[in-house]
C-alpha cells in the first residue's frame, strides 16, 4: 500500500488519494477478508489447544460470514474515511509550515499505521465472534505477533479477562480466546525471547546491557517496567562517572528499595516531592552496574540482585 502511494503521490494530496483508491482499497479489502477468514477458522483450533480439548468438543452454535468485516475498522467506521484521516494529517503539516516531502511521508506513515490497526481490529473482532460461538463465557489470553516490543512481551500468555486487552499504538498482538485457564506454552515471553538473536533482543529490551542482564538472570518485568513512565530512566554525573538510573521500584513499597537498603546501597527513605517517598540513592541501571563491575572486579550478578533486577 505504501509503494502504491509513493507511485501516485504529488503535491495535490486529494488527487493522489483518488488515484490510489481503487487498488488501495482492493488490497485492504482482500487483506481484511483473509484475516477474518483465518481468525474464524483458526480460533477454535487455538481454543482447543489451550483448553486441552479436541475441536470436535467445541462445536459452533452459529457461524459468521467473514465478509462482514470488510470495509470497516474496529470502531465501525468506513475504511475510506479512516485512510483519509492520514491525508488530513498531511494537510495539517503544510498548514503548519512543513514541506510537501515531509507531508507526503507523514501520509505514508499514516496509511501504514491505520492499515495495521485495521487488520489487528479485524483479527480480534473475528476471533471474539468465533470464540463466543463456541463458548459464551470465553476469556482471552494475549498472543504475540513477532516482532514484538518489550511492553507486549512481558504480557505474553497473560489472561486478560472476558474482554480483550487494550493495545498501544501500532500494537499487533492478538487476543486468543480460551474457556479455561490457558497454558502459556505458545504465548510465553521467555520462549519468545529465547528465539531472538542478539540484535533483536537488544531492540526488545532497550539496550545491550539489558539484554546481557536478562541472560544473567534479570527479571523481564523489572527490566521493561523501568521504562514505563516518561523520564523514569535518567543519566547523571556523579564525581568522575556518568551513571544511568531509574526511579522505578524505589518507593517504600518498591521491590528494589528493600534490596538496596539491605546491601548498603541506600540508607533511608526521603520525601521526593508531594507524598512520594523514595530511597536516598538512585537505582542503577544494568548498563552502569556492568561498567562499575568491569572497573572494580565486583560480581555483576550480585549487584544486579542487590539493585532488584534479579528476583
Amino acid at each position: 500500500m505504501t509503494a502504491l502511494w509513493r507511485h501516485n503521490a504529488s503535491d495535490d494530496f486529494g488527487e493522489s488519494f483518488a488515484l490510489c483508491m481503487p487498488e488501495m482499497f482492493g488490497l485492504l479489502d482482500d487483506a481484511q477478508l483473509m484475516t477474518a477468514s483465518e481468525a474464524l477458522e483458526l480460533t477454535p483450533e487455538s481454543m482447543a489447544s489451550l483448553d486441552g480439548m479436541s475441536r470436535v468438543e467445541l462445536p459452533a452454535q452459529y457461524s459468521a460470514d467473514p465478509r462482514q468485516w470488510v470495509g470497516v475498522n474496529g470502531n465501525g467506521f468506513d475504511t475510506i474515511d479512516v485512510m483519509w484521516g492520514a491525508v488530513t494529517r498531511g494537510k495539517q503539516v503544510i498548514a503548519n509550515g512543513g514541506t510537501v516531502d515531509v507531508a507526503l511521508h507523514v501520509i505514508e506513515l499514516g496509511f501504514e499505521a491505520r492499515m495495521r490497526t485495521c487488520l489487528a481490529d479485524t483479527q480480534r473482532s473475528a476471533a471474539i465472534v468465533a470464540g463466543h460461538a463456541r463458548n459464551p463465557y470465553v476469556g482471552y489470553v494475549r498472543g504475540l505477533t513477532p516482532p514484538s516490543c518489550g511492553r507486549c512481551v512481558v504480557l505474553a500468555g497473560r489472561p486478560c479477562g472476558s474482554e480483550p486487552f487494550e493495545r498501544h499504538p501500532r500494537c499487533d498482538c492478538i487476543a486468543v480466546p480460551t474457556a479455561k485457564k490457558p497454558s502459556t506454552a505458545v504465548t510465553s515471553a521467555n520462549d519468545y525471547l529465547d528465539g531472538l538473536d542478539d540484535r533483536q533482543l537488544v531492540k526488545v529490551l532497550g539496550s545491550r546491557a539489558n539484554a546481557r542482564a536478562w541472560k544473567d538472570g534479570a527479571d523481564l518485568n523489572q527490566l521493561v517496567n523501568a521504562y514505563r513512565r516518561k523520564g523514569s530512566v535518567s543519566t547523571a554525573q556523579v564525581y568522575d562517572r556518568r551513571i544511568k538510573y531509574t526511579v522505578e521500584g524505589t518507593t517504600k513499597h518498591g521491590f528494589a528499595s528493600g534490596r538496596m537498603i539491605s546491601a548498603g546501597y541506600a540508607k533511608e527513605f526521603v520525601k521526593n516531592g508531594g507524598r512520594s517517598t523514595k530511597v536516598d540513592r538512585p537505582r542503577l541501571m544494568p548498563e552502569t552496574i556492568y561498567q562499575i563491575c568491569e572497573k572494580t572486579g565486583k560480581d555483576p550478578r550480585r549487584m544486579l540482585y542487590d539493585y532488584g533486577w534479579i528476583l
